[in-house]
């Protein structure tokens, strides 16, 4: 359906329900990565989702659903089409918390374990002894200690407002030294005395229990900090170092500064796109030419009908081909030429994904465009198509190749 005139496609092509049935079974195989986030209530655990992912807080608080008896899981855009995926533990709160269950069912499929605390919070006793139990059942798991809250520590001063002194590039003992005790006053891009002393309380408390230690202060912009995402950028560099490749470029993309000028039906569709590119770029690592092709095929149809529901309407066999022919021949060419490569190892492998996160891309917001357009009651010629496909290519090679 997505491409019904590629050459080597000699068997009639495949329908609806043909097409969603391979999808869904590469979405069954498909391991999308899972972040546990384990922490007290209050401690900051939805204002990490909700900055990751650009969703909005109420969502993600809505969006949590039971997996046993102290945990719940929140699939980001949706449990259809996840990218990400979020475990939260609860009960942390109660001396009886036994992690015994959550680790049996979730130390093997997840990625990455996020511990929240509140820098001011000294009630932890109850929250090391279950993460070291975790540590020794998954010491291959890496664990982020996040320190949250730090406007708690630094008085009047706001740390946001000025150099981020936690940057590798900054000598810490230096700027803790940098604060004046006399006025309490503290200078741009330093890390004032009390919320040092804090950090360093937090880091023997947990120590052998994290392999970063990671403070942030992400805010309500009303709160009228400089930066209310303080940090937050070091956190995302610190989990996108964890994360699948093709998992990875398309959580680079989310929350770009366009962004912001979005509709919910664009931000929306915009989800769909980068799910199902990093879907298509890990189905593109498959080794053996033209073995991908109908797993491809199979996850851009799906993006194209839900794209379309998103924006409420019906795909027509003259959209069809009219996407196809803003594709044309040349996109058929370098897919043969992928295949081809895929015979040398390794390179190949790469080619492969690469290539197929994407041509999804561009095809995903080749249709989003084209949906928008007509939502508006514009109808977008082919030429006009043809163009934003081409554009869009080459961000989704620029995505892929990104840092």
């Amino acid at each position: 359906m997505a491409f019904p005139w590629l050459p080597w496609r000699r068997k009639p092509a495949m329908d609806g329900r043909q097409l969603e049935n391979d999808f869904a079974k590469i979405r069954e195989s498909a391991l999308v990565p899972c972040i546990w986030l384990f922490g007290k209530t209050g401690s900051g655990k939805t204002s990490v989702i909700h900055y990751l992912t650009g969703a909005e807080e109420a969502i993600v608080g809505e969006g949590f659903r039971p997996e046993t008896k102290t945990s719940r899981r929140f699939d980001f855009p949706d449990s259809i089409d996840p990218l990400l995926r979020f475990l939260d533990t609860r009960g942390l709160a109660e001396a009886t918390y036994d992690p015994t269950d959550d680790i049996q069912q979730f130390s093997q499929s997840t990625q990455m374990i996020i511990v929240t605390v509140r820098v001011t919070d000294h009630a932890l006793s109850n929250l090391i002894p279950p993460l070291r139990t975790m540590r020794r059942a998954s010491p291959q798991t890496p664990i982020l200690l996040v320190l949250t809250c730090l406007h708690e520590a630094t008085g009047i001063s706001d740390l946001s407002d000025g150099p981020d002194p936690f940057l590798k590039d900054i000598e810490r003992a230096a700027v803790a030294n940098a604060s004046t005790e006399e006025t309490g006053d503290v200078k741009a891009g330093c890390i004032p005395k009390a919320l040092d002393q804090l950090i360093t309380e937090k880091s023997s408390q947990f120590v052998g229990l994290y392999d970063a230690i990671i403070p942030i202060d992400l805010t309500p912009v009303e709160d009228g900090f400089a930066n209310p995402d303080f940090g937050g950028d070091r956190l995302k560099k610190a989990i996108l170092s964890q994360l699948p490749h093709a998992y990875r470029q398309a959580l680079l993309a989310l929350n770009q500064p366009e962004d912001r000028r979005l509709s919910k039906l664009q931000r929306n569709s915009r989800w769909q796109v980068l799910t199902s590119s990093a879907l298509a770029a890990t189905a593109g690592v498959v080794p053996l030419p033209w073995v991908d092709i109908p797993a491809v095929l199979a996850i851009q149809a799906h993006m194209a009908t839900r794209i379309a529901a998103i924006y409420d309407q019906e795909i027509t066999p003259a959209q069809w081909a009219l996407l196809s022919s803003a594709a044309g021949t040349r996109i058929a060419i370098r897919l043969a030429v992928r295949e081809a490569l895929k015979f040398i190892p390794i390179v190949g492998m790469a080619v492969g994904a690469a290539g197929a996160f994407a041509f999804t891309y561009a095809l995903g917001m080749s249709w989003d465009w084209y949906f928008a357009n007509l939502q508006k009651g514009h109808a977008p010629s082919a030429d006009d198509l043809k163009e934003v496909f081409s554009n869009q290519l080459q961000r989704g090679h620029a995505l892929w190749r990104a840092s």
